[in-house]
């Protein structure tokens, strides 16, 4: 029978334990204790290797030499106030960039002397706007907006023009930045540094939206009745060739020119849809001052937007005919009268405005030596160039001198419109003329009393010579 051999410890730990210098190996299994082993030499390896990883990550920083520098600016760009802009309107754009750069070697606890440079920094920095395409025009150039440090921003401002026929949508701008940045350093014997700079450009993109709007475009105008003093119509088709739907919509003349009044003070409407074409028929006064011509004006639409909003579309300059209307002539030549006579006379009138005149009627205004016992004529309808005759009765007061007499004649009709209209006064010159003397005689009464007084006196004289010879 083998024995086996006991080994007792207890007493050699318990004196070591004692005297504090237990070796707890002792007190392990061969497989843990190799196990323990394995870890911390694993442990170890973990240790020399990062220690290498450090010493590569931070040697620039810590020793002498060149390094480069890992961190670097970030720049955003933004636009304050609103991004939705309208065709054919000038806009103002104030644009905000900011560094967001973030400094690594800050975050692991790491500071640099102080007479480095941070990397992070935007020396320099100028700064633009490109359209890229958008439908806008740009009217600054790149400026120098000067030095970003990380967590600063730098604002600048652009004017810019947005065109009138953008389509509506999302556009991208481009804010082009051009800056330096200290790239890599070297430590100079002296203990300076000496920095290596890089020059970067970043595009840096802001969304804007163009707005649909409501744009009239005339496709054809017609003019009914314009003539000075007249209330005539203007009838204008036109088309929306915006990227918006106008509710509520009416049609409005600016009145610029000064030549016309509106008799409403716009049109109403209703919704107009992209694309669509309507007719609108504005009543105006022209003023009674001008002359025949075209005059410029104005048509805007005003209208509710897809938000509830007012608004008021860009304008559609058109040129708007204002005609003579009817005009009249007498073409018909003098009429000669003796003084003392009464006399028939007939008198042609000539249209010689560009509009018709309806249900005319001409009036004599005679003035002192002459009188008209029929001064009043009906000429109807009287197209533009049209003459027409009409029949009047004058009297020249005897004893007035033999020289020409004005004589007023005005004509009174109705327009395209209906309204009764006063034409502006014309002469018709009337000549005092010396009569027949012999027939004169007859038709006057004095010398016909004197005539009949001479015939008696010669059949009395004649008789009483005959009795006397008897």
């Amino acid at each position: 029978m083998r024995r086996r051999r006991r080994v007792l410890y207890v007493p050699q730990e318990t004196a070591e334990r004692k005297a504090g210098t237990v070796r707890h190996e002792r007190l392990l299994s061969p497989s843990v204790a190799g196990r323990t082993n394995k870890e911390i030499r694993r442990a170890v390896l973990c240790c020399i290797l990062a220690g290498l990883l450090l010493c590569a990550l931070f040697g620039p920083v810590c020793g002498a030499g060149e390094g480069f520098l890992r961190s670097e600016p970030s720049l955003y760009a933004t636009l304050q106030g609103t991004n939705e802009f309208s065709p054919g309107s000038d806009i103002r754009l104030d644009f905000v960039v900011e560094n967001q750069g973030v400094d690594n070697d800050v975050l692991l606890g790491l500071e640099y002397t102080p007479f480095s440079i941070n990397p992070t920094t935007a020396l320099g920095t100028i700064a633009g706007l490109d359209a890229a395409g958008a439908p806008v025009s740009v009217h600054s150039e790149p400026y120098l907006i000067g030095d970003i440090p990380a967590g600063v921003s730098r604002s600048f401002t652009v004017y810019a023009h947005v065109d009138e026929n953008a389509s509506a949508g999302m556009y991208t701008l481009i804010v082009s930045t051009n800056y330096h940045y200290a790239a890599a350093q070297h430590m100079l014997p002296s203990g300076q540094w000496e920095y290596t700079y890089e020059e970067k450009t970043v595009s840096l993109d802001v969304p804007v939206r163009i707005k649909g709007e409501v744009k009239p475009e005339i496709l054809s105008l017609r003019a009914e009745n314009l003539n000075p003093g007249q209330i005539g119509s203007i009838i204008v088709s036109l088309k929306n060739v915006g990227y918006a739907k106008g509710t509520a919509s009416a049609a409005e003349l600016s009145g610029i020119s000064g030549v016309f009044r509106l008799v409403d003070s716009g049109v109403y409407i209703g919704d107009l849809a992209p694309g669509a074409v309507t007719d609108v028929t504005f009543s105006a006064y022209v003023n009674d001052a001008v002359g025949a011509g075209t005059y410029p004006e104005e048509v805007v639409i005003l209208y509710t937007d897809e938000y509830g909003e007012p608004q008021q579309s860009v304008s559609e300059r058109i040129g708007i005919p204002v005609g003579e209307g009817a005009s009249f002539a007498i073409v018909s030549g003098p009429i000669k009268i003796v003084p003392g006579e009464t006399k028939a006379v007939r008198v042609t009138f000539r249209n010689t405005g560009d509009a018709p005149a309806y249900d005319a009627r001409a009036r004599i205004v005679p003035g002192k030596p002459l009188t008209a016992p029929v001064d009043t004529a009906i000429l109807g309808d009287m197209a533009p160039n049209e003459t027409k005759t009409a029949d009047f009765t004058i009297t020249l007061a005897s004893g007035s001198l033999e020289v020409p007499y004005g004589l007023n004649a005005e004509i009174k009709y109705r327009d395209a419109r209906d309204t009764l209209i006063l034409s502006d006064q014309i002469v018709l010159q009337v000549d005092g003329t010396a009569g027949n003397p012999i027939r004169d005689a007859l038709v006057n009464p004095v010398s016909l009393a004197v005539i009949a007084g001479i015939v008696l006196l010669a059949v009395y004289y004649l008789y009483a010579g005959r009795r006397k010879n008897r």
